[in-house]
């Protein structure tokens, strides 16, 4: 992912690279979840069906070193992006969402530096400022985005608003895969609650399924059960 051309919010582009189709793949057809998510190390456990966008690999994705995997895709107005890097340590992986993380911030600073002095030429209102937040299986960082109609961050007004969703990441240990993952939704869909139940459907590979409350709370009253007469 680079971060170029970021001083000023018409040149927020650094979440939206100009994908390259991969060689062979489908042109627009239905994602197979199961085989194309699975071979990137993911699952998803929702409902949708995204259609294909884009879908491009570089690197030896299964050998031991760094290879990248860019997938877009869509469900009527609902977008996905995922940039999924494989064979990076947790700290390796830490420092990458820090560094981002702290560069999507920057960008709606509000002003930009000039040589003995600091202006304010564009002001983006608080209501469109990222908003942290927690999503995800583990509980992951995220932020709560709004995008424009052709999906790039830092809308300075309400009515160039096409889109909101969430963008966070999910590290998966065994795999020593990081993905990011964009979930836009038009923004009269958008509801955050439900945008972060949709997102946390995006799982490592193989995690086993959350255990039921009923399961939890039948355990948690065990204890008291067995201790009396």
């Amino acid at each position: 992912m680079k971060f170029s051309n970021l001083l000023i919010p018409a040149a927020l582009l650094a979440f939206c690279p100009a994908f390259a189709d991969a060689a062979g793949a489908r042109n627009r057809g239905v994602i197979d979840h199961k085989k194309t998510l699975a071979e990137a190390g993911l699952e998803y456990k929702g409902k949708r069906i995204f259609i294909a966008e884009k879908n491009n690999r570089r690197g030896d994705w299964k050998g031991k070193r760094p290879a990248f995997w860019t997938l877009a895709a869509s469900d009527g107005g609902v977008k996905l992006r995922l940039e999924l890097t494989k064979n990076v340590t947790r700290a390796q992986a830490e420092k990458t969402m820090d560094e981002r993380f702290q560069r999507i911030d920057a960008l709606y600073s509000g002003g930009a530096a000039y040589p003995g002095t600091v202006t304010t030429e564009f002001e983006v209102p608080q209501s469109l400022r990222p908003q942290d937040i927690k999503a995800g299986p583990a509980g992951n960082r995220a932020k709560a985005l709004a995008a424009t109609q052709n999906m790039t961050y830092g809308a300075g007004a309400e009515d160039l608003v096409s889109h909101r969703g969430l963008l966070g990441y999910l590290y998966c240990e065994k795999t020593a895969l990081l993905a990011q993952i964009e979930l836009l939704f038009p923004k009269a869909e958008f509801k955050l609650e439900n945008a972060k139940e949709e997102f946390g459907r995006f799982v490592c590979a193989g995690s086993p399924p959350a255990p039921a409350k009923a399961q939890k709370s039948e355990k948690s009253e065990k204890p008291a059960t067995s201790g009396t007469r």
